[in-house]
């Protein structure tokens, strides 16, 4: 009798834990939601639209996890957010290299859901588990830089990503790269920062 009770509470325990790890995994998944046009706008004040690119190799549609969100710029002087956008379904882009972002200082475009895979660290780890952002140069280059970090700042609050995880395309791949924003780093850092501070709660 005494063995039956220490089965029977075994089992509870067995279940009690399972539950626990459901859980877990489902308030990881929520965590995980794609971005909603709607909202993204009403918290950073700046155009923001889901232009997303067919399934290719450059978008495989596979979801994973984020943890990093990768700051590149496109190293094009002339190019604009939907340029940039609009280049990964040209069929003459035979490349696989892609991102989920492109920001300028009129707009920021998703062009491959946040959620999914992108090929635009040049590591492994990069692209599975950070949301590539490319920064425009052409314009008012600051302009652009408030619309990224209001928009990085956004990320970190959606999907709980601590600032020491906003990281440079070099630091995944050691390419120059975000080129004009390396030598002043830790300044852009303090800009998100700052924007993340001034998110409605």
């Amino acid at each position: 009798m005494k063995g039956l009770k220490i089965i029977r509470k075994c089992i509870k325990l067995l279940v009690v834990c399972s539950l626990m790890v459901m859980l877990g995994g489902f308030i990881g998944h929520v965590k995980q939601l794609p971005l909603v046009e709607s909202e993204v706008r009403a918290a950073i004040g700046t155009p923001y639209s889901q232009q997303y690119i067919e399934l290719s190799k450059k978008r495989p549609g596979r979801k994973r996890t984020i943890k990093y969100i990768v700051i590149h710029n496109t190293a094009n002087s002339t190019s604009t957010a939907q340029n940039e956008v609009d280049y990964l379904s040209n069929p003459n882009n035979t490349s696989s290299t892609s991102f989920h972002l492109a920001v300028d200082e009129h707009e920021i475009i998703e062009a491959i859901p946040v959620t999914e895979v992108a090929y635009h660290a040049g590591d492994r780890v990069g692209n599975q588990y950070g949301i590539g952002i490319e920064i425009c140069e052409s314009g008012d280059f600051q302009q652009t830089k408030a619309h990224a970090a209001k928009l990085v700042a956004y990320l970190m609050k959606c999907y709980d990503i601590p600032l020491s995880n906003v990281k440079a395309h070099k630091d995944f791949s050691g390419k120059d790269c975000p080129r004009l924003m390396l030598d002043n780093w830790d300044a852009f850092l303090e800009q998100i920062q700052e924007a993340y501070q001034n998110l409605p709660k």
